[in-house]
């Protein structure tokens, strides 16, 4: 193969029951989408980075503010429970779900209140299409996406027909009323990213 994989050409049948029996081969991550298994290539270096920064600022928010908000990175989410199971890179909850208890062996059942995916050339398809559709139809109120290499950032909401894109506030920030007093930076989140990278940009 002379390109990177993409999920669409590791799609066979498995039952739900057997699906849940399978563990995340190295170098892969697994989802399901009706009846077919979806493989993805873990991500590189700056899909894995970026979603670390975004990983670091939202865990300081909640660890700040512990009864808004429940933040988890690629946890299973059954939306719903037989029919599939995405894991969004980033996930944070705001609903009664983030009052626990949070069964430690456990599953997210619903989609994630904001769901966030950092794109690889692998998912990009999948990430801006089915994934995205699946997202607004099972409820998720945000759907944040990140092109690491490209250096894009878009902010979701439901319109009446599909998501809408929300833009950047004052300065390049991005706040949601989801989380009170949370701002992110968009300019400076890829500067911290070149600085992870050792970019010297």
């Amino acid at each position: 193969m002379d390109r990177e994989p993409r999920p669409s050409d590791y799609a066979p049948t498995v039952s739900w029951d057997d699906y849940l029996k399978i563990e995340d081969p190295p170098g892969f991550r697994l989802e399901y989408e009706e009846g077919r298994l979806i493989v993805s290539p873990t991500g590189r270096a700056a899909h894995d980075a970026l979603r670390d920064l975004l990983l670091y600022l939202l865990l300081g928010y909640e660890e700040r503010y512990p009864d808004r908000c429940f933040v988890i990175s690629e946890h299973s989410f059954f939306m719903p429970p037989g029919a599939r199971d995405y894991r969004p890179d980033i996930a944070v909850t705001v609903d009664e779900r983030k009052d626990g208890p949070i069964d430690p062996a456990g599953w997210g059942e619903g989609a994630p209140d904001i769901a966030i995916e950092v794109l690889s050339p692998s998912t990009i398809e999948r990430d801006l299409g089915l994934k995205a559709r699946r997202y607004f139809e099972q409820g998720s109120d945000e759907y944040w996406v990140f092109e690491p290499i490209e250096r894009w950032a878009r902010f979701l909401r439901p319109g009446p027909r599909g998501w809408s894109e929300v833009p950047l506030g004052a300065g390049g920030a991005y706040s949601t009323p989801l989380l009170p007093g949370f701002e992110l930076e968009v300019g400076p989140l890829w500067r911290r990213l070149d600085q992870r990278l050792r970019l010297g940009r």
